[in-house]
This record gives C-alpha cells, sequence and structure tokens, in this order.
C-alpha cells in the first residue's frame, strides 16, 4: 500500500465527504486498484472500533455533515423512524435503530438511501425516553430484564421492586442511562390479564395520559366565577334563539349557534365557551391543560383537559344557563362565499340543547319543537348547510364520510353490538358551521400575526400517491391518482358511490394521506381544500382552540397575551401535536380492548369477514357483522404455502394457485383472543 494511505489521511478523506461512501468509492477516490481493498476495509474497521467513523449498509462517514437534524423516536411495525416537524418521518437504518426506544431524542445525519429516499444515521442520542414504556420479562440467572414487546434490543436491566415479577410478565418501564447502561423502574404490572379496566389504566399509562388533577388545580377551579361586571362589556344575546347540538352522551357542550336570513343573505353566529376568560396564562389550570392538550374520550368515561368545574358547568354551554361565550358572526352570501366576519365577546343563553339524532327528526319531520322559532333556525341552519356544503366541494373538500365505530349498551351497562354510526345531515351542520368559524379565526390570526396557531394538513407525498395506486390496482378499481390533486381525491369517492369496495376503499385513502397537525406556520389544510385553517370551536377539550382565543383577544385589545412569539407559538403547535397523537392511540386502543372483550364469549363462532390488508405473515380482515379487525396467519392455512406479491396486494398459493386478494369475502372462526396484546387470531373456515 502507497505511504500515504495511513488510518489519519483515510480519515481526513473521509471527512470531506458530502455522503456515506462504499469501500469501492474510497478506492476510486485514492486511485488505489482492488489489491488495496483488503488493507483499506482493515483500515476502516479499525476507525469504526475506535468510534471516529460509523458504518451502515457497507458504507463509511465520519459524521461531519451539515445535513443533521434532531427529533424524536417512534418506532412501527419494528422499524424505527424520526420524527421530523416539518415533513415527512424519516426511517433510520436498522443497524441505528437497534440501540433505539420509541421517544428517544436524537441527533442524526441524512443520507440517501439504497431506494434514493432520506435514510436517518443517529449521531448521538440526546435523551432517553421519558415516556413509561410496555415491555415483556426476561429472567437470566438471578437477574431480571425488559425487553421491548415487539423488538429485542436494547436490553433494560430492572431495579429491584415491590413487584413480585416473574419470567414473561408485561410490565411498564421507567428508563433511565447510566454509563452506556439501560435502567428499567418498574412502574406497573398487569397483575389480571383478563381484566379490562386493569389493562385500560395500563393503556392509559403507556401513553401518558394524564388522569388526577393536582390539588392546586382543583382549588384555582373552585374560586372561579362570572364577575358580574363582565356582563356589561358584552354582547347580550340572550334573548336571541341559540341552541347546542352534540352527541346524545356528549360530556360537555362547547358551541351553539344562532342563525337568521336576512335580504338573501345569512346571518350565523358560532357562539364558542370562553375558556380563556377564566383560564389565565401560567396559571395552574392553564400549566395543567397544556401538559394534558385534549380531553380524552373512553367507552365509559371521559378525561377532561379541565377540571370538572370548568368543563362541566361554569363553561358548558347548558340549557337555560347564562354562559360566557366568544362568538363569530359571519355573513354568507347565497354561494356560501364569507362577505363580513366580526369577532366580539359575548354572553348567551341556550334555548335548547339538541341530539343530532333530535335534529335530524325534526328536519325529516318526525318530531316538532314546541318553539317556532327553533324551528325555523334548524329549517334556515340545514338550508344554508347545503350552500356550504356546495361551495367547500366546489372548492375540492374531500368528504370520506366514514361512520365511527360505536358500542351499544343493553339496559344493564353491557356492550351487546359494535356498530358504525351513521352520519346524519345533522352532523354535517355542525361540522361545516364550525369550519366556517374556524376559517375566519385563521383568517383574522394570519392578517394579524407572523406566527400563529394553525391546523395544517400536508397535501399526500409521492409514496403515499405510489402505495395507494397499487391498492386500487389490487382492488380491481380502473382508475388512480396521477398528481394527487383534491379534484382527484373526489373523483374517486365520486366512483365509489355505488361500488361495494366504497368503505374498504375509503378507509385505506385516509390512511394513506398525511395527519393533520398544529403548526405556528400556516401551509394550508389539504384534506378541506383550504388556505388557512385553525382550531377555534372547542376550547373546553382542546388546549390549541385556547392559543387560538388568546391571540384573538390580545389584537382586539381584550386581554393581553404575554407570551406569542415565534419559539412558544412553535413548541406549543409541536407539545399539543405530541398530546393528541398519544390520545388518539390510547382511545383507539382502549376501544379495541373492550371490542375484543365483548367477542371473547365468541370464541368457536363464524363470521364473513372482507380481506383488508395482506402481508407477507397472513392477512387483515374485517368482520361484516362488526367494526373490529383480525389476523389470519398463513400458517395456520394447511393447504398450500402461500407467497406475498406485493404489486397485486395479493397472495398466492404455490402450488393450488389458491389466492387471496383485497376485498374477498371469506369466512373465518375466532380461534384466539389476546386482550394484553390487543390481537385477535382467526382461522379460515373450510
Amino acid at each position: 500500500m502507497p505511504e500515504k494511505i495511513t488510518k489519519n489521511f483515510i480519515y481526513e478523506i473521509l471527512k470531506v465527504q458530502k455522503s456515506p461512501v462504499s469501500v469501492r468509492t474510497l478506492l476510486n477516490k485514492l486511485k488505489l486498484s482492488k489489491k488495496f481493498r483488503l488493507q483499506v476495509k482493515r483500515i476502516l474497521q479499525e476507525l469504526v472500533r475506535e468510534g471516529k467513523i460509523q458504518k451502515e449498509r457497507k458504507k463509511y462517514f465520519a459524521g461531519n455533515f451539515a445535513n443533521t437534524i434532531t427529533g424524536k423516536v417512534d418506532i412501527k411495525n419494528g422499524f424505527g423512524y424520526l420524527i421530523n416537524r416539518d415533513g415527512e418521518d424519516i426511517y433510520i437504518g436498522k443497524r441505528s435503530a437497534n440501540n433505539l426506544l420509541p421517544g428517544d431524542e436524537i441527533e442524526a445525519f441524512i443520507i440517501k438511501g439504497r431506494n434514493g429516499k432520506n435514510e436517518a444515521i443517529v449521531k448521538n442520542i440526546l435523551h432517553r425516553t421519558k415516556a413509561p414504556l410496555m415491555c415483556r420479562v426476561k429472567k437470566a440467572g438471578k437477574n431480571y430484564f425488559a425487553l421491548l414487546s415487539f423488538k429485542d434490543y436494547p436490553v433494560i436491566k430492572l431495579k429491584e421492586s415491590n413487584f413480585n415479577i416473574k419470567d414473561g410478565d408485561i410490565i411498564l418501564v421507567n428508563v433511565e442511562e447510566k454509563n452506556g447502561i439501560l435502567y428499567g423502574e418498574v412502574l406497573s404490572l398487569i397483575s389480571d390479564r383478563n381484566n379490562i379496566y386493569v389493562l385500560e389504566q395500563f393503556i392509559l399509562d403507556k401513553n401518558e395520559i394524564r388522569q388526577e388533577f393536582p390539588k392546586e388545580v382543583i382549588k384555582e377551579a373552585e374560586k372561579i366565577n362570572i364577575k358580574s361586571s363582565e356582563i356589561k362589556n358584552r354582547i347580550d344575546l340572550r334573548d336571541e334563539t341559540i341552541i347546542t347540538v352534540d352527541p346524545i352522551d356528549a360530556k360537555d357542550f362547547d358551541d351553539a349557534i344562532s342563525i337568521v336570513k336576512k335580504d338573501g343573505f345569512y346571518e350565523l353566529g358560532v357562539h364558542i365557551a370562553d375558556v380563556s376568560y377564566y383560564v389565565n396564562e401560567n396559571s395552574a389550570i392553564d400549566n395543567e391543560a397544556y401538559l394534558r392538550g385534549v380531553s380524552v374520550y373512553l367507552p365509559e368515561r371521559a378525561i377532561p383537559m379541565l377540571p370538572e368545574k370548568l368543563s362541566n358547568d361554569i363553561c358548558s354551554l347548558r340549557e337555560g344557563e347564562d354562559r360566557l361565550t366568544f362568538s363569530i358572526f359571519m355573513k354568507i352570501g347565497k354561494s356560501g362565499e364569507i362577505l363580513s366576519y366580526e369577532i366580539k365577546e359575548s354572553i348567551i343563553n341556550n334555548k335548547k340543547r339538541f341530539n343530532y339524532e333530535e335534529v335530524q327528526n325534526v328536519l325529516d319531520g318526525l318530531i316538532d319543537t314546541e318553539d317556532d322559532k327553533i324551528k325555523a333556525l334548524i329549517i334556515t341552519a340545514n338550508e344554508l348547510k347545503e350552500n356550504l356544503k356546495n361551495k367547500l366541494y366546489k372548492d375540492g373538500m374531500i368528504d370520506f364520510s366514514i361512520g365511527e365505530p360505536s358500542f351499544l349498551y343493553d339496559p344493564n351497562g353491557e356492550i351487546y353490538n359494535i356498530i358504525r354510526k351513521e352520519t346524519l345531515e345533522s352532523h354535517k351542520i355542525i361540522e361545516f358551521f364550525m369550519i366556517y368559524a374556524n376559517i375566519c379565526a385563521a383568517d383574522f390570526i394570519s392578517k394579524n400575526f407572523k406566527k400563529g396557531i394553525f391546523r395544517i394538513h400536508p397535501a399526500p407525498s409521492e409514496k403515499d400517491i405510489k402505495e395507494f395506486n397499487v391498492f386500487l390496482n389490487a382492488t380491481g378499481m380502473n382508475f388512480k391518482l396521477h398528481k394527487g390533486t383534491n379534484k382527484e381525491f373526489q373523483e374517486i369517492l365520486k366512483n365509489l358511490e355505488n361500488s361495494s369496495k366504497s368503505e374498504l376503499i375509503k378507509k385505506r385513502l385516509l390512511r394513506s394521506m398525511q395527519l393533520a397537525r398544529y403548526s405556528e406556520k400556516n401551509t394550508g389544510h389539504f384534506g378541506l381544500a383550504l388556505r388557512k385553517y385553525t382550531h377555534f370551536t372547542s376550547p373546553i377539550r382542546r388546549y390549541a382552540d385556547i392559543v387560538c382565543h388568546r391571540l384573538i383577544k390580545h389584537s382586539l385589545k381584550i386581554k393581553e397575551m404575554k407570551n406569542f412569539d415565534n419559539n412558544y407559538l412553535k413548541d406549543v403547535s409541536y407539545k399539543i401535536t405530541e398530546c393528541e397523537e398519544r390520545a388518539e392511540k390510547a382511545e383507539g386502543e382502549v376501544f379495541k380492548l373492550y371490542a375484543l372483550n365483548f367477542l371473547k364469549s365468541k370464541i368457536g363462532e363464524e363470521f364473513y369477514a372482507i380481506i383488508t390488508k395482506i402481508t407477507k405473515n397472513g392477512f387483515f380482515v374485517e368482520f361484516e357483522k362488526y367494526p373490529v379487525e383480525g389476523f389470519v396467519n398463513f400458517d395456520n392455512i394447511y393447504d398450500d404455502y402461500y407467497e406475498y406479491d406485493y404489486e397485486r396486494q395479493a397472495a398466492f398459493g404455490l402450488r393450488t394457485k389458491k389466492q387471496f386478494k383485497i376485498g374477498t369475502r371469506v369466512k373465518v372462526v375466532i380461534s384466539r383472543i389476546n386482550l394484553e396484546f390487543l390481537k385477535m387470531d382467526l382461522e379460515l373456515v373450510k
């Protein structure tokens, strides 16, 4: 080997590279023949052992790239991803991900992977996760260790605890790192794997759902009341016809509506509980609400963002009671265009609390109202709803209208059925009115602040479009996305109107889109086809709406907002997006827990189901009778060996040529239900 090819020389060469290089590339840069390959490789291996360079997928780098970013780690299906605040999550190389825990904060180099897409290589683990982790216990000699429930690395050494743990137990662990060794403190143990209330608590703890309010928060809430002097500063709407419309089992009421039609225009009032009047910045209540971010809704209870004195009493727009509100008054034309709007503090008295079914029955002529003014309001609201719907659809709004799964209870409080709720026209009235109020609030903030708090929804990526087209092709549909525009999505949904696969494709379409989130920057909302959007209408259950109210009040010189600089708005947007994601995950897992517990009594029963997703190991199906998914493993189909074809989204028997495709109807039997891991195993009925 030439004298200049020393370990230090190779290290200096690697330091100036803009991306990782292979041994072959390095030989070319050094103008060396293949006979020096082994010697160069040995030097590289020494540098890796010394920690001066890193290796990933047969490429080497010294790590002095400019394109490093920091972020939190998520683990999905065993693969690591770096959560990117400003775009699509970035895949973490397998070697790098081995030592990571979900929730770790890392600094990573960004390189181009084999497929040309960005890939993250860990440079430093900045902070280990503070979130509790669900692990399984592994005993080795006299010591106990914890392993993540879905992968075998890293290994966590358990500290001594008061829990009587044994090999195979499922535990919740807090992790800390000392001198490169991970230690775990056992927080809880699933003591009864069949008790859904124990398992529900485990899910809430795992997702860091705060439940009990600190004493100082309760004390502060008890002192809150309406000052009589405040009323004279507000628009008094207590004699106006104003109503609320909510789900039949609603826990809080934070939005009310009023409407009149005058001279061919509509005057729409959306009146929102004035939470920011009661909750001052940096108060005990405010700090706790910030940590919670959102309320959490479970099958049998709610975990509110605000203490009950506020959420169920003084802020809740209850029928027949005076309440302080923050109102948006809109003048809307016949074609659904907003001609003007005003935002003002007000006081209302809710004349009638309706549920959606009651309003729908009024519209359908099945019931009448005692008050003619209220009936006229409902009829006019439905008329305006049609105009708003036409305007939003014309502008490109994508409406999936998939009913949410819901439990039905018998008189004893036991679940007797699981259904998908029907989307009623009464739902659409409130949905569209709230959208319009949020549009006005976003417009106001964007005109008066350089940065604010916005609800943004990115357009689908090329990867999303490609994957959805593969799925569409597999279902036998003769259309596809090209650029992924709103109009293309609308056309697909229109073509699905009379299709038996409509619900299946709509759900997959939803999954293929990026998630909406909060941001200090206004980049628009793709799904709603809006250039400006925020959340204004639910401050009892969303912290984002409180921040939105504070910004508007500050600009209107109603109440000073102390902190609204860019860093605060960026941090609060990120924080409440995280809270929302954890809450939705907890809600979904608890719902599945209750659903599987209901189905436990049906083990051995047969059901017809539709194949919704195929993997190399088997396929997922959703029951026709219940909106619940289970898994059929190919290992339990004994007539053949099945191979998975990604492009065709299907599995084929090598000998029998039997096919399993997306949308295929099959008959299955429930063979096993595991509540702790929320899994239902199914087998095909011959």
